[in-house]
């Protein structure tokens, strides 16, 4: 009962973890395009990932039985020592990068803590290396190709929408103004009416909505699946029932409760140091993440938000062909994105390894 008590709080912490280091990549665009502040856009990400969370209920199922088991040749799933070191692995390293400001994918955390674990607890050979390429590193290797290229033909209607939009003009109003809403400098005959703008504005929060809900939707089914066999082991029948969307509902509670705490942290990193994002380039880069993981969720693919997020932003800057700069985010994402699978499974072997 202890270990499953102590399963259970490393799980919510994950998920904690989880909330504080991507609530702000779902909102990146929105922030930094100009349309919404940097709190607003926070608050937006933070209720739209508990939506998307919730919803996993009755959408997150095919990636919830994912990562309950299949990485072993020889047994179902990780016996409840090992799941317990997965998963303080992957949160011990989506704290750490929190605090750093990196932006990491606790998808890959979690699958490094997965693998960690199942090599120190059965071996390295028993570890199911052709699966778990297979089913894991291949769409996660894919999704931020993809959307790199998604964004980048967004971009190409992109160019057609700004050629067709007011451009700004000296004394005809402050340039953040022009960028949040470019038809405050086109001439009054040549104005929409004020329904039409409030529609542009209102598309730029549902993309941002939208990024965010996928983000809840796809990750949070990924946590709770070790939290099953915690919530299994509790001695109430009816709580075993309930066990999947038991395990949901907390997880997104528990994630929630991180992007309020920590969620701004890492906002201007991506709204600010990766990409100079217009609202119509912010738009495009937010349909093309929401398009890519609402499409892979129900089909039970990992993708990493994380990584299909900053692929989107960094479509617009491979579109846009602007040259590093001094203070450049994009090096750190890069770096981020080739030591989270490795460090995660080191913190959890040597988890398994002091437990033993």
């Amino acid at each position: 009962m202890l270990s499953a008590a102590l399963l259970l709080v490393v799980s919510l912490t994950l998920a904690w973890a989880n909330g504080s280091n991507d609530v702000s990549k779902g909102v990146a665009a929105l922030a930094g395009s100009g349309i919404a502040t940097p709190r607003a856009a926070w608050l937006l990400g933070v209720l739209a990932t508990l939506a998307g969370g919730l919803g996993a209920i009755s959408w997150g199922g095919a990636l919830g039985a994912l990562f309950g088991g299949g990485v072993l040749k020889s047994a179902e799933g990780l016996p409840l020592g090992a799941a317990l070191a997965a998963l303080a692995g992957a949160a011990g390293f989506v704290a750490l990068s929190t605090w750093q400001r990196w932006p990491v994918s606790t998808t890959h955390a979690l699958i490094g803590g997965i693998i960690g674990a199942a090599a120190a607890q059965f071996g390295i050979r028993d570890v199911a290396y052709r699966v778990v390429a297979a089913k894991f590193l291949i769409p996660l290797l894919a999704s931020p190709a993809l959307a790199i290229g998604l964004c980048w033909t967004l971009l190409l209607l992109n160019r057609l929408v700004e050629s067709r939009l007011p451009q700004w003009t000296p004394g005809c109003c402050a340039p953040e103004d022009h960028r949040k809403d470019p038809f405050i400098c086109a001439a009054p005959d040549r104005r929409p009416s004020p329904a039409a703008r409030r529609v542009w504005l209102a598309l730029h929060w549902l993309s941002g909505g939208a990024v965010s809900f996928a983000r809840g939707l796809n990750d949070v089914p990924k946590m709770a699946a070790l939290m099953i066999p915690a919530l299994a082991a509790w001695p109430a029948a009816e709580t075993t029932a309930s066990g999947p969307a038991l395990a949901i509902a907390l997880t997104s509670f528990a994630m929630t409760g991180g992007a309020l705490m920590a969620g701004r942290r890492l906002l201007p990193v991506l709204a600010q140091e990766v990409s100079t994002m217009t609202p119509t380039t912010g738009l495009f880069a937010n349909l093309g993440t929401a398009f890519l993981v609402l499409g892979a969720t129900p089909l039970g693919l990992p993708v990493s938000t994380t990584h299909v997020a900053a692929g989107s932003i960094i479509g617009v800057r491979v579109a846009d062909k602007a040259p590093p700069r001094a203070r450049d985010a994009l090096r750190t994402i890069l770096l981020a994105w080739l030591v989270t699978l490795p460090a995660a499974a080191a913190f959890s072997a040597i988890l398994v390894v002091l437990g033993a």
